[in-house]
C-alpha cells in the first residue's frame, strides 16, 4: 500500500498511466466516483493482480495485491513504484 501526495487531479493522472499499461483493464469504479480498481495481468501466464486507487483530498491511496497464490515476488510493489514515478 502507498499513500502519495498527488494533488486534486492525482486519480485522473494515475488512471491515464494505468490504462496506458499493457494488460491492464478497469474492473470497477471510475475517476468520477473517486476510486478505481484495475486488473493487471502478467505477461506469460496472465495471472491477475488487483490495483485499487482512491482519491482522498490531495492524496492517492494505492493498494496493489495478487489475486491468487502467496507471493508475487515484488511485482506489485514494482508496478506501483513505476506508476507513482510517472505521476
Amino acid at each position: 500500500m502507498r499513500v502519495v501526495a498527488a494533488g486534486p487531479n492525482g486519480l485522473s493522472r494515475f488512471d491515464m498511466i494505468a490504462r496506458d499499461t499493457p494488460r491492464v483493464k478497469v474492473l470497477v469504479g471510475s475517476v468520477g466516483e473517486g476510486m478505481v480498481t484495475y486488473v493487471a495481468r502478467s505477461g506469460f501466464w496472465g495471472f491477475p493482480d488487483y490495483v485499487t486507487a482512491r482519491q482522498a483530498g490531495d492524496t492517492l491511496e494505492l493498494f496493489s495485491r495478487l489475486r491468487f497464490g502467496r507471493s508475487d515476488f515484488g511485482v506489485n510493489a514494482k508496478r506501483l513504484d513505476n506508476w507513482i514515478s510517472q505521476i
